[in-house]
């Protein structure tokens, strides 16, 4: 029972600090969708393959809200879009590490310097590997942009432009890390419960030479998005590990992890694969010895404990009752998402049992990995004529009522997914 106190207090304890800047990015990231949406994103650096490219694929890309597995379909559409290998692998390289909401719940947790130097070393990650990657690709062939669809839609209602804003910020994209979230909270406080103070001092990871490629390798297969990662790495550091170090987990954690290879593999050919992880790799351990010397030379960054993190002489402004109700709002919203909601789908859909017509089919899709590759998925059935409603049914499946075309597998698979069977 004491075990179990002190894990709920620890998960508490950095929820009351991650909650209200979590909330506050989320809703960032839920007001840019209303300007910046990944078909936008698409379309426009479709047009705009060249050495400009990279850098507008950076400056794009970073403040984008998406993990390493969501981002996929946008850098298929990117090279569908006639974008080159090295504008596409900037996009790839730098938007899953950072993103509104990462930036802010870094603040809240690790101290604003760490939060600057986040998006900062995304940038130039993406930079360095986009042109590296547009000097080795040797296929200069020009893909021709596809066919614009017609008619721009009318001007969202004010109302509707919010609904839209929460929708996507606490519906969308909340969803999608949920999971990741609260096994990144439990994993902090399993750390900090159980690992001794100073226990990284004192082992042999107290020594950044065995460290950092440590925490390379640990990093590089993992499925971590940039938000989920930040408790983890809040507390490693509370146990001894070096700023450095951590860094190099939230860098190629997000950036990379072992399920996006193969695709990446087929958006980037073998050549500008191996470019595309170097640099990665090259770009986090440089990061992490450049944050400690800075770190040494200047004392930058806060001593981080378990219980008070660096940001709290920012954070005072936010008072203590505004991060308890900010946290009890994040508990539920995550309680919704992994629990109720799907129990109250399971009742939906078992209830619409009965009223199924023949002509509802069931779609089984492979390579869906988060809500945004889901999101993509859904658009496509429901933007065809012949379909009149579109409704999840799985992990890797939905429920198509209407008629499907002929070129569904192929619509599918310019998407970067992969359609099983119809039902």
């Amino acid at each position: 029972m004491f075990v179990v106190k002190a894990v709920g207090l620890a998960v508490w304890e950095v929820a009351l600090q991650m909650a209200p800047w979590l909330l506050f990015g989320f809703f960032a990231a839920g007001l840019m969708s209303l300007f910046v949406s990944p078909e936008i994103v698409s379309r426009f650096l479709g047009r705009a393959a060249g050495k400009k490219a990279v850098w507008l694929s950076v400056l794009l890309g970073v403040p984008l809200p998406l993990c390493s597995c969501g981002v996929l379909p946008l850098a298929v559409g990117l090279k569908r879009g006639g974008a080159s290998k090295g504008a596409v692998a900037a996009f790839l390289i730098s938007t899953p590490q950072t993103g509104l909401d990462s930036f802010f719940a870094t603040g809240s947790l690790l101290g604003w310097c760490f939060a600057v130097v986040r998006p900062l070393v995304a940038a130039l990650t993406g930079i360095v590997g986009g042109t590296l990657i547009q000097c080795v690709d040797t296929d200069a062939r020009t893909v021709q942009p596809c066919a614009e669809e017609g008619g721009g839609s009318a001007r969202k209602g004010l109302w509707k432009s919010v609904a839209t804003v929460f929708a996507y910020g606490y519906g969308t994209l909340l969803k999608g890390v949920a999971p990741a979230l609260l096994l990144g909270l439990f994993l902090s406080a399993l750390i900090t419960v159980f690992v001794p103070e100073s226990f990284f001092d004192a082992s042999f990871l107290g020594n950044d030479w065995i460290a950092f490629p440590v925490m390379l390798l640990i990093g590089m297969p993992m499925y971590v998005c940039s938000t989920a990662s930040i408790p983890v790495a809040l507390a490693l550091m509370a146990k001894g590990i070096s700023p450095g170090a951590a860094l190099i987990f939230l860098i190629v954690g997000p950036a990379l992890n072992g399920a996006s290879l193969t695709m990446l593999l087929q958006i980037l050919g073998k050549k500008c694969m191996a470019v595309y992880l170097l640099v990665i790799a090259v770009a986090a351990l440089l990061s992490g010895m450049l944050l400690n010397g800075i770190d040494a030379q200047w004392s930058l960054l806060p001593t981080y404990t378990a219980t008070c993190t660096g940001a709290c002489s920012s954070g005072c402004a936010v008072t203590a009752g505004a991060k308890v109700a900010c946290a009890v709002i994040l508990f539920a919203l995550l309680t919704w998402h992994l629990a109720v909601k799907c129990v109250v789908q399971k009742l939906r859909m078992r209830d619409g049992t009965s009223a199924r017509t023949a002509d509802v089919r069931r779609v089984t899709i492979k390579g869906m990995r988060c809500d945004h590759c889901r999101s993509v998925v859904e658009k496509c059935l429901a933007s065809y004529p012949s379909v009149q409603e579109v409704t999840a049914a799985g992990p890797d499946a939905f429920e198509v009522r209407g008629t499907l075309p002929e070129t569904l597998a192929e619509d599918i698979r310019r998407l970067g997914f992969e359609w099983v069977a119809t039902e």
